[in-house]
């Protein structure tokens, strides 16, 4: 059930993020709910799971604070939270690095093809946590 309330919400945030650059407070609110409820009944999130959403909110708090000007959805921060608590640690850092890679294509794409200054990264960053739990199901870098 765990990874399927991801899916479900994850998929109905990138499209939302896609169609109308939102990504709704009360949708992130009510998976943030859902995922700890059944994380804890599954057995899928521990203490350093929680401890990473952390330390992404405060990275960005920094990052955002530091330059002012940094084009971030507050959505997409939030978002990235919960990938760090539906995913783990070791998981994550893989995240990180495709999710990067995958974000810096689509934003060249956006900006120098189709001439705008913003795209949509809930659906960049699920694509990642796709990439990721395929690698991880295949054993590739766990």
């Amino acid at each position: 059930m765990f990874a399927i309330i991801f899916y479900i919400f994850s998929t109905v945030l990138s499209y939302t993020d896609y169609k109308k650059y939102l990504v709704p407070n009360n949708i992130l609110l009510t998976m943030a709910i859902m995922l700890l409820i059944f994380g804890f009944f599954e057995s899928k999130i521990y203490i350093s799971s929680i401890v990473l959403s952390l330390v992404v909110l405060l990275f960005f708090i920094t990052l955002m604070l530091i330059n002012r000007q940094m084009i971030l959805g507050g959505g997409d921060i939030k978002y990235m939270m919960l990938v760090a608590l539906f995913l783990g640690l070791k998981p994550f850092a893989v995240f990180l690095i495709i999710t990067g890679l995958l974000q810096t294509i689509v934003l060249l794409f956006m900006q120098k093809v189709k001439k705008r200054r913003v795209a949509a990264m809930v659906p960049v960053m699920f694509i990642s946590v796709i990439i990721v739990n395929i690698l991880s199901y295949l054993n590739i870098f766990l």
